[in-house]
């Protein structure tokens, strides 16, 4: 990788026959390919894949949402919900993830999607900064998410 060319990073959609190219990132991520081959059937689902001489260095997954909130009366093209942006830890901080996420915004408006949104927390300044660049903003200083996972038998 010491030649390493970020004009030769190829961004595209997933699809069942680049499956067998994810081994690496997987296991970085720790996803299985038969969850991921499921993942991929739903149409409400996107998975995209960033290449460097034909290995997947990046995954970025998210959803396809419908809105019901008062705004969808003026736009009820659906939203594009990205969860989770992964760059092999060899190729961060070259670049890949501000053309990589550049991918998913441009895909997002010619796919017609209503907007581009993901969540982070202000403290992941890298990732922030890729997001920024990409025209993603932050319009507010308070916003926070709440989570309850739910584990098996919980009560």
């Amino acid at each position: 990788m010491e030649n390493f060319d970020i004009k030769r990073v190829c961004c595209q959609k997933l699809t069942e026959d680049k499956i067998d190219l994810m081994d690496k990132i997987l296991n970085e991520i720790d996803i299985d390919s038969k969850q991921l081959e499921k993942f991929i059937i739903d149409s409400q689902n996107l998975a995209f894949i960033a290449l460097y001489d034909n290995e997947v260095i990046g995954f970025i997954y998210g959803y396809s949402l419908t809105s019901m909130d008062n705004n969808s009366k003026l736009d009820t093209r659906p939203q594009l919900f990205i969860y989770s942006v992964d760059i092999l830890t060899e190729y961060q901080n070259k670049g890949v993830g501000s053309i990589f996420f550049q991918y998913i915004v441009d895909y997002g408006k010619q796919n017609g999607f209503s907007e581009c949104f993901v969540i982070t927390d202000k403290g992941n300044k890298a990732a922030c900064k890729v997001y920024e660049k990409a025209g993603l903003r932050n319009d507010y200083d308070d916003e926070i998410v709440y989570v309850k996972k739910f584990i098996k038998n919980d009560e």
